[in-house]
């Protein structure tokens, strides 16, 4: 979700200027003065929203999209548009075009500097301390007797539970965080994502205009970072515990009581559901899904979906039982003594 807290937007424009600036096709009975309020996922797009299918993995969201507008490829309408279904801007590459849209809705996207310290205007519950040295951003609201930490920096916007913790030099921006929250010192949270594509003049950074979303009762540790969603959200759910130096890429989803052990890496728009365990040192591919309960052995690391329950181990991981009998296999055929030659 994009939230008007966090970013300003200049639209609306015509899906005929839209198709214009990105060279795109559109079908001959498209309505050129159509109006395109905002950008946003497939799953939850409006009827005056543009949203993006440049996967064929997403085609069930596709095919269920409530968008006035989708871009697209002509070569992923294999079975035809859908009937009553959105207009669609087909362009060759969607993913950069959806990038230069982007950037035409929200041209200015601020991140959290700390330039500038306006705590007087903030809603401030009751029992707070806050640093002399912290920086609290406009529009900022925090929850009674939550304690934020020398030098942190709290960006326009945020939004701050009670009883929380807020460490030394944080830095939190484009976020909504629960009650009894504890974020370490040193902790990044919604610093836009990693995302990037190929452009005539080299890459072209995908604005980040989603959020992070963090739950009640969750610790977030030291030097650990969650980055915002690209359009969608980036949510950390109720009672989850993340450890120290872990990085958490835009769009992913952490269910409730779920443990994360150090160093762990998760790249974007993977799913972590309730009460998975994922050992340290795990490193996670984008687009992964791991299962309610499954467990991650330290260092492992995942290119396909976890099973709810499973627990896998190395890299690629795989059962724990099957990674147990490769690792005695090996060590077998290492153990055997040489043959000299005759």
């Amino acid at each position: 979700m994009i939230d008007p807290r966090f970013f300003a937007n200049a639209g609306p424009f015509t899906l005929g200027d839209l198709a214009d600036r990105l060279g795109g096709s559109l079908a001959d009975d498209a309505p050129r003065d159509f109006a395109i309020t905002d950008l946003a996922m497939l799953d939850e797009a409006h009827a005056s929203e543009i949203a993006l299918f440049a996967d064929s993995r997403y085609r069930a969201a596709f095919a269920a999209t409530k968008a006035g507008v989708v871009i697209t490829r002509p070569d992923l309408m294999r079975n035809g548009p859908v009937t009553g279904g959105p207009h669609l801007i087909h362009v060759p590459m969607p993913r950069q075009a959806l990038a230069e849209i982007a950037w035409l809705f929200y041209p200015l996207v601020e991140e959290a500097l700390g330039l500038t310290d306006e705590r007087e205007a903030a809603i401030i519950g009751e029992g707070c301390r806050i640093a002399t040295s912290a920086i609290v951003g406009k529009g900022v609201q925090i929850g009674a007797r939550t304690l934020i930490g020398a030098n942190a920096v709290i960006g326009n916007g945020v939004v701050i539970g009670a009883d929380c913790k807020i460490g030394p030099n944080t830095t939190i921006s484009q976020s909504i965080i629960g009650d009894r929250v504890h974020i370490y010192s040193g902790a990044v949270v919604g610093a836009q994502g990693f995302g990037f594509v190929p452009g005539a003049r080299g890459l072209r950074r995908v604005p980040q205009l989603g959020r992070v979303l963090i739950g009640n009762d969750v610790e977030f540790g030291a030097n650990s970072t969650a980055d915002r969603g690209a359009l969608g959200d980036t949510v950390i759910g109720d009672g989850t515990v993340i450890d120290n130096q872990i990085q958490i890429g835009h769009n992913c989803r952490i269910g409730r009581h779920c443990i994360l052990c150090g160093q762990t890496g998760i790249a974007g728009s993977v799913t972590i559901e309730d009460g998975a365990v994922i050992g340290g040192a795990s490193r996670i591919a984008d687009h992964v899904t791991i299962g309610a309960g499954a467990k991650l052995a330290g260092g492992s690391g995942v290119t396909r979906d976890i099973g709810p329950g499973e627990v896998v181990a190395g890299y690629p991981a795989i059962p724990v039982r099957d990674w147990h009998r490769q690792a005695a296999g090996l060590e077998k055929l290492f153990s055997r003594p040489r043959k000299r030659p005759d």
